[in-house]
């Protein structure tokens, strides 16, 4: 990941996101650094969420309850496999899209831009 961490929260919220490996909403990340005991309001956590994803270091999703909630993401494409149990999130890489992309293009003219695709199920932690 390229240095773009340039304040502690964001810092801060990152590391909560790498470590936590599941999506979290502004609200759960704000409880969780506060308990940890840092000095940081919600406002600053959703703004600086909102940079991370514009940095394409955090993906974002809108849960069953339409909460917006947040993933620390590589810098590489991927997809989420995520555990319906804990809600533990394992990257996918998915080579195949490359031959997907060339079939909708020669079979349904269609030139894809961007997608995103989750998998759903259980962890092996959770089996």
């Amino acid at each position: 990941m390229r240095n773009v961490y340039a304040t502690s929260t964001l810092r801060a919220i990152v590391d909560l996101l790498q470590r936590e490996k599941r999506y979290l909403s502004a609200a759960a990340i704000f409880r969780l650094l506060r308990g940890a005991g840092a000095r940081v309001a919600l406002s600053t956590v959703y703004r600086t969420l909102e940079r991370l994803v514009l940095l394409g270091a955090v993906s974002g999703r809108t849960d069953q309850s339409g909460e917006a909630t947040y993933v620390y993401c590589a810098e590489r494409h991927h997809h989420h496999a995520i555990c319906r149990v804990c809600g533990h999130v394992d990257d996918v890489e998915c080579e195949a899209m490359d031959d997907f992309r060339v079939a909708l293009s020669a079979q349904k003219s269609f030139d894809l831009d961007d997608h995103a695709i989750e998998f759903f199920g259980r962890c092996a932690r959770c089996r």
